[in-house]
């Protein structure tokens, strides 16, 4: 009712002819104050024909707009000859093909109300009030009687005509059709736009009684996309404008761009008519920053033209391809056809209307008598824009102009101007279908269509939304479910015309996107061409990856680098990106899945292995030819002196080292596992329990003396001596069977991210549980460096402290060096089998060479050390107490021989038999412990001494 007040106050203030309208009349004119530009404008409009049955209202652009500075408001400017005049008489003739037409709406005249809109969003929402206006009159005068004139007449809206009004045209802007929507839908009055394209208008919610002939700007956008996929353009900038239109449009291009591989640069330039020129300034600058050379101008006109134009004063005319939309692409200034030249744009479908032209150069103002603004046109009829280039689609008249004309140039329509024709026809055919189902076939307007003189809105709704005819594409049109027209483009390409010094926009394609078939995008129409012949420019920031390279995101989220997949990944083609495959996997020669690791283990043919067996081999050979010399000078002195079972028994000890390589280089299995983990320590064992009991023996013989109450040493027997390494062996037996049957010899596989194969190796190498076998070894290696040092004043026969010291340093030396190297962490398996192996090799050489090479070189290169005085002698150089120094007493004086009873022999070097009551005078003579060790030993240690 609020709403009906206001109307009431505005019929009753004035305004049209009506029976409420005479206090307005009664004013002179002398006191009205002088009509503005914007007033006259407004004040203007079109009823044609007068006697209409049903009148369709329009709002169209007539005039343009500019902001006024001073009050903030828009008003009305220029004359809009192409957007206002020429859609105008494209709107009247398409009324005149109606009512022509017998079989359309018979006995019903269609008529239309025009107005001018001053392509102004808050302009044309002023003038959708007469409408409403309009409505409110009729329900007032049809229906229920609320509002009366002074005289009582019922009062009526400027002549009217408008409470005849059934549905609305226009507007032309996107951001003027959604003020006229938001209003018209309050008295459900069905409106349908001619070229209004913004998505946001699909919004049925919203704008419920809104329908357009021309595609919406959802597919519009797909348009564009498909068009940059067809060019490999993934990468462009985008520019649009600050109102309804621009933004709708880039909210679809950022929406879908992921569908076709495009991405656009970000930051986006949101540009508006009105602002200044350092705004359109800083907006080159940034596209000029920019890694790509198509830039998309979703915009108005004036947003677009203001654009290139800066374009072209900094200097950069060469540098972007346009890729533009319908809003600005139309309409070129001949002083921008440098800068857009090679651009490409999307417009609605271009048709031509036949008959059209003959028409519109046919006028005059004489004779167009219904357009009043025709007048004004007729007089700026010789600005023409001669310097603007032909619309897409648009063709030159040939024929010659009338002598009425002589001074009018021929004008090619534009070629949208058959989507006004469209919306006329929709409305018409509309109709005709409400009228074949209400009136019978009766040919006049019924009062079952009618209802007393006023048609309701959601009724021709339902018949809109279900129209069809063919069109002027001899295809049949249907709106779509959101209320558009079909989506079929037309595809320009900016060019310059050979034959002439001129541009022009040039059809070279069409796309289609009709619902129910597969979108569709031709470009051959004819030949592309971009500026000065060259080649199209490709847009990317980043060259296509190869089949195994994936794509790494750089700052611009438009932009990446291509990086190799590393050995030890696949690429994954539905991501588009690498991944790991599993340490036990690896890569498949194509990168397109994983494949298990080839398994493999150290061997006898890895030039580790055979480095390691080389070495065993050469011990092997060294321990059997030792062993040979010592059988062979068995019963020698030196041979005797180093105790021959406990030597035999330490060259096994050390023979078995060297063939533990074998066993540790074969491939794994649970038998050799077994042996290297039992053997490994065994081995060692051997040796120095072998080793131990030897310095032990000489120990205990030698240093018995050393209490006043000397007795003769206990186990000193050679079979005892054999005994005890037996023992002491044990020890580590039972230590490795114990291992064994707690922890039972298996195999395991190890993976590294590193190798392209997986490791068989035996259990226990890689938790370092290998040192369990070693510690016994290590304890026996300290015991037999402690009685070394207690042994270093014997004879030099029996004196092996020396070696044996030395043999032990070194052994700690190998050790050390082999302990760090086994437990690294960045050590591998077989490094460490071999690692294993060359420990004992070495540890194998090194008793050789400290304990049997010395003897071996006495026995072959110095026999005549190898005599009993020799093995008994002291040859000390040390510079100790003097009990323990031998010096030289003079020429003459000669050290004291060793005597030795053999099996109860005789003499030997000149020595008495030991029961000799007389001691040898050198013996007595002679200084050092070793006389004195002899002399007390003599009788109570014979058997002893016997068995050295």
């Amino acid at each position: 009712m609020l709403l009906f007040f206001i109307v009431a106050m505005v019929l009753s203030g004035g305004g049209g002819g009506g029976g409420g309208s005479r206090e307005v009349a009664a004013h002179s004119p002398a006191a009205a104050p002088k009509e503005t530009q914007t007033e006259a404008a407004l004040r203007k409009m079109v009823v044609y024909p007068k006697d209409a049955t049903l009148y369709l209202g329009a709002l169209f652009p007539i005039h343009n707009s500019e902001m006024d500075m001073t009050t903030g408001e828009d008003v009305c400017t220029y004359l809009q000859k192409r957007e206002g005049i020429e859609a105008l008489e494209a709107l009247l003739f398409a009324v005149d093909e109606v009512n022509a037409d017998e079989a359309l709406l018979p006995g019903i005249t269609l008529g239309v109300i025009v107005l001018d809109s001053c392509n102004s969003p808050s302009l044309a929402l002023n003038q959708s009030l007469g409408f409403i206006k309009g409505f409110l009159a009729g329900q007032n005068q049809y229906h229920e009687r609320e509002f009366t004139c002074t005289d009582g007449s019922t009062p009526v809206y400027r002549g009217g005509q408008f409470d005849k009004v059934v549905g609305v045209i226009g507007g032309q802007r996107s951001s003027v059709s959604v003020q006229i929507a938001s209003v018209l839908r309050v008295i459900q009055l069905p409106q349908i736009s001619y070229l209004s394209t913004s998505a946001s208008l699909d919004n049925q919610q919203r704008y419920p009684f809104f329908l357009r002939t021309v595609p919406s700007d959802a597919t519009q956008a797909q348009a564009i996309l498909r068009i940059m996929s067809e060019f490999s353009w993934t990468h462009a900038g985008v520019v649009y404008s600050a109102e309804e239109y621009g933004v709708g449009g880039y909210r679809e291009l950022s929406s879908r761009a992921n569908q076709y591989n495009v991405c656009f640069a970000s930051p986006a330039h949101k540009l508006a008519a009105h602002d200044s020129d350092d705004a359109y300034k800083r907006v080159v600058k940034e596209l000029l920053k920019g890694d790509f050379k198509v830039v998309v101008v979703f915009a108005i006109r004036e947003v677009a033209v203001r654009l290139l134009n800066m374009v072209k004063l900094s200097g950069h005319q060469d540098t972007f391809m346009w890729l533009g939309s319908d809003g600005w692409t139309y309409d070129t200034p001949m002083s921008l056809s440098a800068v857009a030249e090679g651009a490409l744009a999307i417009q609605p479908l271009a048709k031509n209307m036949p008959g059209f032209d003959e028409y519109f150069t046919s006028l005059a103002p004489d004779t167009n008598t219904r357009n009043p603004w025709f007048q004004e046109y007729w007089q700026l009829r010789d600005s023409l824009e001669p310097a603007r280039s032909q619309r897409p689609g648009a063709r030159s008249l040939e024929s010659e102009p009338k002598p009425s004309q002589a001074s009018f140039k021929p004008y090619p329509h534009e070629p949208w101007l058959h989507f006004v024709r469209g919306a006329v026809m929709a409305f018409a055919h509309a109709l005709h279908s409400m009228w074949e189902e209400e009136c019978g076939g009766e040919e006049r307007l019924c009062e079952a269509m009618a209802h007393g003189g006023h048609l309701h809105g959601h009724h021709l709704l339902q018949h809109l939304r279900d129209v069809s005819f063919t069109d002027l594409s001899n295809e049949t049109f249907r709106f779509t479910a959101a209320g558009s027209g079909p989506a079929r483009y037309t595809v320009f390409n900016y060019q310059k015309v050979q034959d002439y010094d001129d541009y022009e926009w040039i059809p070279v394609g069409s796309y289609f996107n009709i619902t129910g078939k597969a979108p569709q995008l031709n470009l051959t129409a004819a030949p592309l061409k971009y500026r000065r012949g060259s080649d199209f420019p490709e847009s990317s920031c980043g060259t296509p990856c190869g089949p195994t390279q994936e794509r790494v995101p750089a700052q611009d989220s438009c932009c990446w680098s291509c990086k190799d997949c590393r050995h030890d990944q696949y690429y994954n083609t539905t991501e588009g990106r690498c991944h790991d495959c599993s340490e036990c996997m690896l890569p498949d020669p194509g990168r397109q899945r994983c494949v298990p690791k080839e398994e493999k283990s150290i061997d006898y043919r890895s030039r580790w292995s055979i480095t390691s067996l080389a070495l065993a081999s050469l011990g092997i050979f060294s321990t059997v030819l030792v062993g040979i010399i010592f059988w062979v000078h068995l019963e020698t002195p030196v041979i005797k002196a180093a105790s021959r079972e406990l030597s035999y028994i330490l060259l096994g000890g050390i023979l078995l080292s060297f063939l533990m390589s074998f066993i540790i280089v074969a491939p794994p299995n649970k038998i050799s596992c077994g042996l290297t983990r039992f053997f490994l320590g065994f081995s060692y064992s051997v040796c120095y329990a072998a080793v131990l009991t030897k310095i032990s023996r000489i120990s205990r013989i030698f240093n018995s003396t050393h209490s006043k109450n000397s007795h003769k040493a206990r186990y000193t027997s050679p079979w005892s001596q054999v005994v005890i390494v037996v023992m002491l062996v044990s020890v580590e037996v039972v230590i490795n069977v114990c291992w064994l049957v707690l922890r039972p010899p298996s195999t395991k596989t190890l993976c590294y991210p590193t190798t392209d194969y997986k490791v068989r190796i035996c259990g226990g190498l890689d938790d370092y549980s290998y040192i369990v076998g070693l510690i016994y070894p290590l304890i026996l290696v300290i015991f037999c460096t402690i009685y070394a040092i207690k042994t270093r004043k014997c004879p030099d026969g029996f004196n092996e402290a020396r070696y044996i010291t030395f043999t032990n340093y070194t052994t700690c030396i190998i050790w050390l060096i082999f302990v760090p190297l086994y437990l690294s962490a960045g050590v591998t398996d077989d490094i460490r089998v071999v690692t294993l192996a060359l420990s004992l090799s070495l540890g194998g050489f090194v008793q050789l060479g400290c304990l049997f090479f010395p003897k071996v070189h006495v026995v072959l290169f110095k026999p005549e050390k190898n005599t009993r005085d020799a093995v008994m002698s002291v040859a000390r150089h040390s510079s100790t107490r003097g009990d323990s120094v031998y010096k030289k007493q003079g020429p003459d004086h000669h050290s004291a021989p060793a005597v030795f009873v053999l099996n109860g022999g005789g003499h030997q070097n000149g020595a008495p038999p030991l029961s000799s009551p007389v001691p040898h005078p050198g013996l007595r003579d002679s200084p050092g412990r070793v006389n004195q060790v002899y002399m007390s030993t003599i009788h109570s240690q014979q058997e002893d001494m016997d068995y050295l």
